[in-house]
């Protein structure tokens, strides 16, 4: 049953802690020449409801969104409110200490730049610490 549940409503929406239901956050995923870009659609949620964090290769991005605070009764409440989680493994070869998240328009916007690749170097025997470039078209 708890897999027909996440099928419909995410990873997670079986298993709900204090009454608070947690959904899997949808996100595209794009690669770049120089970076790979995520975004989320997290529309209705402030900025300072949002976490985005990194941690031993993991991208972790953390939403809470609060239901309305109204005093009335709902004839429909179809938008979601709960919490949006999503682990994302990132390759290797990325700069964490370039990593940039931006939210505008209810769209976050994570940005994860590769890191530089290491050229190949030709090592001057006999001489300690003088490494030379190898010419392109030369391996």
């Amino acid at each position: 049953m708890d897999r027909l549940i996440e099928q419909f409503f995410g990873y997670g929406a079986a298993s709900q802690q204090d009454g608070t239901p947690t959904y899997a956050l949808p996100v595209d995923i794009l690669e770049t020449h120089d970076a790979y870009e995520l975004h989320a659609t997290v529309a209705g949620v402030p900025q300072d409801s949002v976490e985005v964090s990194f941690e031993g290769g993991l991208l972790s991005i953390a939403v809470k969104a609060t239901p309305l605070d109204v005093e009335a009764r709902f004839i429909r409440q179809e938008r979601p409110w709960g919490n949006w989680s999503r682990k994302l493994e990132l390759p290797k070869e990325i700069d964490p200490s370039k990593i940039a998240a931006q939210f505008e328009n209810g769209v976050l916007t994570v940005s994860v730049p590769k890191a530089a690749q290491v050229q190949p170097m030709r090592i001057a025997i006999g001489e300690a610490g003088k490494a030379l470039p190898i010419p392109k078209g030369r391996g």
